[in-house]
């Protein structure tokens, strides 16, 4: 199903992300959690993107002529 290194590293990119923002959620005791929220996924989404984004310009270098 995931072959290729950029769709794996898109999955494996948000099932960090998403249980990190959990854990800060769970975590967050001074009311804030919306706010902790947001930025987990900010940050795990701009992660995800920069390695999805890096190793996808990587396959497309290796498959050109």
């Amino acid at each position: 199903m995931l072959k290729s290194p950029v769709k794996k590293n898109l999955a494996i990119g948000t099932v960090i992300t998403i249980v990190i923002a959990t854990l800060t959620m769970i975590i967050a005791d001074d009311g804030s959690k919306a706010e902790e929220l947001r930025k987990s996924l900010m940050i795990g989404s701009l992660v995800t993107g920069a390695v999805t984004g890096g190793t996808w310009l990587v396959q497309r270098r290796r498959s050109a002529p």
